[in-house]
């Protein structure tokens, strides 16, 4: 074979895996399906490169993969919104054990001073109220 038809052969395959992948594209966004880079891929039969390579391909993916519901199943939160509320929530966590930490290191700073004090009356005792 001539590199004439080796070219046309590889040029032929490419179309043809870009339709491929356009059709699988095409019908999972009409059935609502999850869409994204692996899931067209063995969809199409074609490899992920392949469809980051191919710079229309990649941005439509990129456009529709993010999650959207079927009919008549509730519109979920989005991921940001989760985040938000996850922080929010631990933030006050983390406010909580803050607060009874330090509740907890004023305690035992001041058990600490007492217990200072009584070794220093015992000392005070044992050695006659002398100081040293």
């Amino acid at each position: 074979m001539s590199r004439e038809h080796l070219a046309a052969a590889a040029r032929r395959r490419t179309v043809e895996a870009t339709e491929r992948a356009t059709r699988a594209v095409d019908q999972m966004e009409r059935r609502h399906d999850r869409i994204n880079f692996v899931a067209v891929a063995e969809r199409a039969g074609v490899s992920t490169d392949f469809l980051y390579r191919h710079t229309d391909l990649r941005v439509r993916i990129e456009r529709l993969r993010v999650p959207r519901p079927r009919r008549g199943e509730p519109v979920p939160a989005t991921t940001a919104e989760h985040m938000s509320a996850a922080v929010r929530q631990l933030a006050q966590q983390l406010k909580r054990e803050r607060a009874a930490h330090r509740e907890e290191v004023t305690r035992l700073e001041r058990a600490l001073e007492a217990a200072h004090g009584e070794n220093l009356q015992m000392r005070r005792r044992r050695d006659g109220g002398v100081p040293r």
